[in-house]
């Protein structure tokens, strides 16, 4: 009695590829990326590993070098590529804390200086008249749509982008003078 990975070896084999590697890819695909996501913590990534890992075995023909579980061989696979996944995080983060560490200390502003901008940053703020401010508010903070905000706010969608623009504008004007 074959099992599943020399049926589908065999399949693979005698040039029935497409259609058994699709049924491959569906039965596989889904939870595969639930492990991937699991160790890297982010869906498109891991649907990114799952389908190269897929992409691989179709372009490079790895299946022809499969000698266990096909199953076992796939999830597996998915794990070491997760785990260089992270590995290049690390060693890229490694780097970056490294380069912070070459850079002058003027190129990071330090805590004053932090609160400094943000008072600054809150005092032109408030210098807004009320309702281009909570246009604002509503519109770039909280992204809300237009009408959303017209709906909110009592006044139409036309006024909403007029308030938005003087705003926008005003706000330019004063960070740049702060500069």
């Amino acid at each position: 009695m074959m099992d599943e990975h020399d049926l589908i070896f065999q399949k693979l084999m005698d040039g029935q590829e497409i259609s058994t590697f699709e049924l491959l890819f569906r039965k596989h695909y889904k939870p595969l990326v639930v492990q991937a996501f699991v160790l890297l913590g982010d869906s498109m990534e891991a649907e990114d590993l799952v389908q190269g890992l897929f992409i691989d075995l179709w372009e490079k023909k790895m299946f022809e070098n499969i000698h266990t579980s096909l199953r076992s061989y796939l999830h597996r696979s998915v794990k070491n590529r997760c785990l260089n996944v992270i590995e290049k995080r690390n060693t890229e983060q490694k780097n970056s804390n490294k380069y912070k560490l070459t850079l002058p200390e003027s190129m990071f502003p330090d805590k004053i200086e932090q609160d400094e901008l943000r008072i600054e940053i809150d005092r032109i703020m408030s210098s807004l008249p009320f309702q281009r401010l909570q246009t604002f508010n509503l519109i770039y903070l909280e992204n809300k749509k237009y009408q959303e905000a017209a709906t909110e706010l009592g006044i139409s969608i036309n006024s909403v982008k007029t308030h938005l623009k003087l705003a926008v504008r005003y706000l330019r004007i004063k960070f740049i003078q702060f500069k």
